[in-house]
């Protein structure tokens, strides 16, 4: 290492990505179970929809058979007309409401057969679902107690590495604190590379001699004649 100070802020610079990470991954964390909360209701609301789906094709299905059966009870009413009426016409127009009737009965029959079909592939969806509902959410509910273990252990892990950084800043001079943090805040990480060959390790474009000089002297900071990072002459 060319400068005592690089390798300083080295130490502060590992100990900050450790902070970042960490942060990142503490804040990534209510996403994350929101994101099975989600799935939660995802699911309920499929169970819930698929069962009154079902309902309603049942419904519509018992509405049919009342109308049927309303129907044949008419047809049976009128048949009894037709014994009992005496002209010809009375007895002829019975026999058209009665054809009309059972053509119309055809067609709501035709109509319960398709809602069979419709609530025995509703019945299968909902069977099915209702099989693994309370094993699914179990499962998210697991994940989500896992977070919430990973939530506190990270809280912990984050303290401890603040903590951290906090003592790596002791041995530097502020204005060197500043200058890093200066750069932290704006520049992808890492801030404090090596020049290697004359390429700067940071953003990989050629420094200036005096640049390199100036890394080889490791009097004071010296950054990227392109991109700024605070670089050294690397051993």
């Amino acid at each position: 290492m060319a400068n005592p100070l690089i390798e300083k802020l080295l130490i502060l610079q590992d100990r900050d990505q450790v902070v970042r990470r960490l942060a990142d991954q503490l804040e990534s964390i209510p996403r994350e179970v929101a994101a099975f909360e989600t799935e939660i209701e995802d699911e309920t609301t499929a169970l819930e929809n698929s069962k009154s789906k079902l309902q309603s094709l049942e419904v519509q299905r018992s509405d049919l058979d009342l109308q049927v059966k309303a129907a044949q009870d008419k047809i049976n009413k009128y048949r009894n007309q037709q014994l009992e009426v005496k002209k010809n016409e009375e007895y002829q127009a019975l026999s058209h409401e009665i054809e009309l009737t059972e053509k119309q009965i055809l067609v709501w029959e035709e109509e319960e057969i398709a809602l069979m079909l419709d609530i025995d592939e509703e019945s299968e969806v909902f069977s099915e679902r209702e099989s693994v509902f309370d094993a699914t959410i179990a499962e998210i509910r697991e994940k989500i107690t896992v977070l919430g273990g990973r939530k506190t252990e990270v809280e912990a892990q984050l303290i401890e590495a603040r903590a951290r950084l906090e003592e790596s800043k002791t041995p530097l001079e502020v204005r060197f604190i500043k200058t890093y943090e200066r750069l932290a805040d704006r520049i992808r990480f890492p801030v404090v590379v090596p020049v290697k060959g004359q390429v700067c390790d940071g953003c990989h474009l050629r420094v200036s001699n005096d640049t390199v000089e100036e890394s080889r002297k490791g009097e004071e900071l010296t950054t990227c004649d392109n991109c700024g990072r605070v670089v050294f002459l690397a051993s």
